[in-house]
């Protein structure tokens, strides 16, 4: 049986983004290239796979040209998730006034699945890691230029950095017929010295 992780600190924030561009998110799927996502892998390198943080739920903040601009969250009164609180950014009157985003999820990942899990109470084991967390987002966020030590999470918290999801269905589709011109290329080319060969034996 393997032996659970004994991690230390503050019990609400799992996992987090920073700095993630507007324009690398899947805002919309079809069947070419699946369903809207927000992917990230992990920064650590012994640990891999995509995941899929459209159905997180936390605090997000939002962002034009790194200057913070807008402090929400998703999830945590109604049920909604921060893919969707972004999305609905995308249209209402921020429309057009960010182009990156932060984000701070409640909901663990799973190691079996690389899935967010589902939504769980929330548990503050102490005052200490409540304050700790507050302290955290505030400075994640607003990057106080006074502040030169970092957020204080814990080694629960799991960073993320995202994956370039920018491409759309259109590009999707030109690069499938590249790659089949590339390949009718090679069999044309194959079959030109096949002809080449068998003239050379019949003249020869």
């Amino acid at each position: 049986m393997a032996r659970k992780k004994n991690y230390s600190g503050q019990n609400i924030i799992r996992n987090m983004g920073l700095f993630w561009k507007r324009d690398q998110v899947r805002w919309k799927g079809n069947r070419g290239i699946g369903k809207a996502r927000l992917a990230g892998k992990r920064r650590a390198a012994k640990a891999k796979g995509e995941v899929d943080f459209w159905k997180q739920t936390g605090i997000y903040a939002l962002y034009a040209d790194y200057h913070l601009v807008y402090v929400g969250q998703a999830g945590l009164s109604d049920k909604s998730f921060i893919g969707t609180r972004l999305k609905q950014h995308l249209t209402d009157d921020l429309a057009g006034r960010w182009d990156m985003f932060s984000w701070f999820g409640l909901q663990v990942v799973r190691e079996g699945d690389n899935k967010v899990g589902k939504r769980t109470k929330l548990s503050v084991s102490s005052r200490a890691h409540l304050a700790n967390v507050l302290e955290g987002i505030i400075i994640e966020v607003a990057e106080p230029p006074m502040n030169s030590q970092g957020a204080r999470f814990g080694k629960r918290v799991e960073r993320y950095i995202q994956i370039d999801d920018s491409m759309n269905p259109s590009d999707e589709s030109e690069k499938r017929i590249c790659a089949y011109l590339k390949q009718m290329e090679v069999k044309l080319d194959r079959t030109k010295d096949q002809l080449k060969w068998a003239i050379k034996k019949i003249s020869g």
